[in-house]
């Protein structure tokens, strides 16, 4: 069973919510979005430990990519899992926990672990379509969540290490 924080699980919702939004917003410097100014995405790649997953948007499909079979889920399936997720995150109390309904749906859809290892810079890439250029373009996102507390910048262990080398 999958066991997680609120920042990791919020990088399962980050996946169902684009997919089932099928569109990128922009952001002001206050983070709220902006309704005029959005991509459409083309698809999603997730890294697994076996492999990479690509979730690509086809109408109204999410055709995934890179396990035993090729599966095709509706997009609203996906919206009505952010949703569920979004609340459950909202609810849940502890430093970890798990949500086996949630699990089950990752599992249907080739996503076997809640969080990107921290070595990597992008948890999410989603590559858009560029209407302006009129071209694709593949983009890194971190994911930081605010559902538990304010999130952080830098991985903190990493800091104290990196300060002891240079102090030493």
């Amino acid at each position: 069973m999958l066991k997680g924080n609120k920042g990791e699980w919020s990088e399962i919702y980050a996946l169902f919510k684009l997919l089932g939004d099928t569109q990128l917003f922009a952001g002001n410097a206050d983070l709220s979005k902006i309704e005029t100014l959005f991509y459409p995405i083309i698809k999603i790649i997730r890294k697994e430990s076996a492999a990479d997953i690509s979730y690509q948007l086809n109408n109204n499909l999410v055709i995934v990519i890179g396990g035993k079979e090729e599966l095709e889920i509706p997009v609203a399936t996906f919206a009505k899992q952010a949703a569920n997720l979004l609340n459950k995150i909202k609810t849940s109390t502890g430093a970890a926990f798990s949500l086996p309904e949630v699990e089950a749906f990752m599992l249907s859809i080739n996503c076997h672990s809640i969080a990107e290892k921290s070595t990597s810079k992008s948890d999410i890439r989603i590559v858009i379509h560029d209407q302006r250029i009129n071209q694709a373009a593949e983009l890194g996102f971190s994911i930081k969540s605010q559902l538990g507390g304010d999130s952080t910048l830098f991985n903190s262990n990493k800091i104290r290490w990196a300060n002891s080398r240079i102090l030493s």
